[in-house]
């Protein structure tokens, strides 16, 4: 199976030399945004995410999150979302979820894990969860949460499960970082991921859109329409499929 190269970092990684990064075969990067509703590292990720986009690599942000109801997690979202409105980021945005401390029951802290990846996707992202496998398959309820990307912790040999992106090691050595790195492949290209890019200008917030999408492995219409705010009807007309069944890699479509 063909898989793609990426690492996760946070403030534990220091200072790192983003260009070596990117000749180490590493084509993704997920950044530590944010934490609860409030976090003094926020200018680690203010410093590297354009480096990290400077040096060619796709970037997403992830947050932390501590919430184990529905209010906390709007709040945590609206805070985390505040935090990369204007950053140009081209990976998914992802809901860090592995602890549940507060001892939440299962349909409450899905409950709390689901609107916030729903504020995530009505900012115009694309929406992720990371988890742990034993998280994900025993504290809360998988089945509802099928309708977003995945990104999966287990450090070992096989996975052991389905998902797009399986964070193998906590212990990688990658050239350009001093220390010790999450290392995580995924099964799925997101390279062509489109985000709803805010930059504020002189006061005003200036909204930034694509307008194509090209067709990567696993896509359906389905998925591209959900992601992309509109309907298959909608892409089927708008580039003339025949049939909305056939799509091919590398094909663009037209988004309105």
């Amino acid at each position: 199976m063909e898989y793609i190269k990426g690492i996760d970092v946070s403030h534990w990684q220091g200072a790192i030399n983003w260009e070596e990064v990117a000749k180490a075969d590493v084509k993704f990067v997920f950044i530590k945004a944010t934490e609860g509703t409030s976090y003094s590292k926020l200018s680690y990720f203010k410093e590297n995410a354009p480096q990290a986009l400077a040096a060619g690599l796709k970037v997403g942000a992830y947050h932390y999150a501590k919430f184990a109801t529905v209010a906390e997690a709007k709040a945590e979202a609206t805070y985390f979302l505040d935090s990369i409105s204007s950053f140009a980021l081209n990976y998914p945005v992802v809901l860090d979820l592995e602890e549940n401390k507060k001892k939440a029951k299962e349909k409450t802290l899905t409950d709390a894990a689901i609107a916030f990846l729903e504020a995530i996707e009505e900012a115009g992202y694309m929406a992720m969860l990371y988890t742990g496998k034993y998280f994900l398959e025993n504290t809360l309820d998988e089945s509802r949460l099928t309708n977003y990307a995945l990104w999966i912790a287990r450090y070992n040999s096989t996975l052991g499960r389905s998902t797009d992106i399986w964070q193998h090691s906590d212990s990688g050595k990658i050239s350009g970082i001093s220390t010790k790195v999450d290392l995580n492949i995924a099964f799925r290209d997101f390279t062509n991921t489109i985000n709803t890019f805010r930059t504020h200008n002189s006061g005003a917030l200036k909204i930034e859109t694509t307008t194509t999408y090209t067709v990567t492995k696993g896509d359906t219409l389905s998925f591209i329409a959900k992601y992309h705010k509109t309907t298959v009807k909608s892409l089927v007309s708008l580039n003339g499929i025949k049939d909305p069944d056939k799509i091919y890699i590398g094909q663009k479509l037209r988004l309105k």
